[in-house]
């Protein structure tokens, strides 16, 4: 069929986000036999006016939607994030086509403080919603005919392709790239880590004062960790993680997470990724396989088969579709159970 991704390609930033999902589950639509035309929102919305500011080019993002669906005339919409597209717009799209099946995934974080408006009011407009959390969290969004389900994290083997499982030398005993900028107790943590793995061959990228890494030097960064971090705002979350889980495990990385973060329902703890009860708990572990790094590596290996299979951008946008419309298989993928 043809489809619609109405996403954040970031076209205009030449390549510094490739790894996003965006990119992943257009791919994932691609390898499942569809057409998939991307409509880059936020470029859109900059590319329409002199000051090349989002905010000044929102209706003409909007516009441009509506126009491109009169042009290609997809059976699906899939709007990625998409906080700029407005309800009224998705209202009109279901007037000039009322067959055409709307859904919108979103991989950021749904609890407090994070607003959810732009969601909510989406939601009379949708035929499903595709959140990477689950549990009690999706309750507010269980309205109308809308259906809500959980989608994990994607992995795209072109582009966590590095399987540092299969190396035998490593720069790093331990990564973390993510910012602390305005995460009080992120950066507490963090410091408190830096300081019992000082002694360890440690790299940070975006937190405590080291610059940010992206494109190349991210890439340098994966492919030369034997274990890496995976933390969020909050770890207290059920199945919540942001999508450097499949950027970590995706590429053969030994991955910590946090224990209350309830991912070891994706993950067989010890096997394919190493839970974690608080920093120290951590730090002792970072040291357990920077002494033993064979055991590192096949925990490594065995997460990246796990998410390479199960949670590959193609299984991901397979699912979307087949719960979408409503196919009986969507049933059979391992997340189902997670159904709202």
């Amino acid at each position: 069929m043809k489809i619609l991704q109405a996403a954040n390609y970031s076209f205009t930033r030449n390549g510094y986000e490739y790894f996003s999902c965006a990119y992943k589950f257009h791919t994932g639509f691609d390898q499942a036999g569809h057409y998939v035309y991307p409509f880059s929102i936020d470029d859109c919305a900059r590319m329409s006016n002199i000051f090349r500011k989002r905010s000044f080019g929102t209706a003409a993002a909007n516009r441009g939607l509506v126009e491109c669906c009169r042009n290609i005339e997809p059976d699906f919409l899939v709007l990625g994030h998409a906080q700029s597209i407005a309800p009224a717009t998705l209202m009109q799209l279901r007037q000039e086509r009322p067959f055409m099946r709307i859904a919108c995934w979103y991989t950021d974080a749904v609890y407090p403080p994070y607003p959810l408006g732009h969601l909510l009011e989406k939601i009379p407009y949708l035929d499903a919603l595709f959140v990477t959390t689950a549990g009690d969290w999706l309750s507010p969004f269980k309205q109308s005919a809308c259906r809500v389900a959980f989608i994990p994290n994607p992995a795209d083997a072109n582009i966590e392709r590095w399987k540092v499982d299969e190396q035998t030398e490593t720069q790093y005993d331990f990564v973390y790239i993510g910012s602390d900028r305005k995460r009080p107790a992120r950066q507490i943590f963090l410091a408190e880590l830096d300081r019992l793995t000082g002694d360890l061959r440690t790299g940070f990228a975006a937190c405590l004062g080291r610059p940010p890494a992206w494109g190349d030097r991210k890439d340098a960064m994966l492919k030369s960790a034997l274990t890496a971090l995976n933390l969020s705002d909050r770890n207290d979350v059920f199945l919540y993680s942001s999508d450097r889980i499949g950027q970590l495990a995706g590429n053969g990385i030994c991955t910590f997470s946090a224990a209350s973060s309830g991912l070891d329902a994706l993950y067989e703890p010890g096997k394919e990724m190493v839970f974690f009860e608080n920093v120290k708990d951590l730090a002792e572990k970072i040291r357990h396989f920077a002494a033993h790094p064979a055991e590192a590596r096949a925990i490594g290996r065995a997460g990246r088969i796990k998410t390479q299979a199960a949670y590959s951008g193609h299984a991901v946008s397979d699912f979307m579709c087949a719960f979408t419309f409503d196919e009986p298989r969507w049933k059979d993928f391992s997340w189902a159970k997670f159904f709202v």
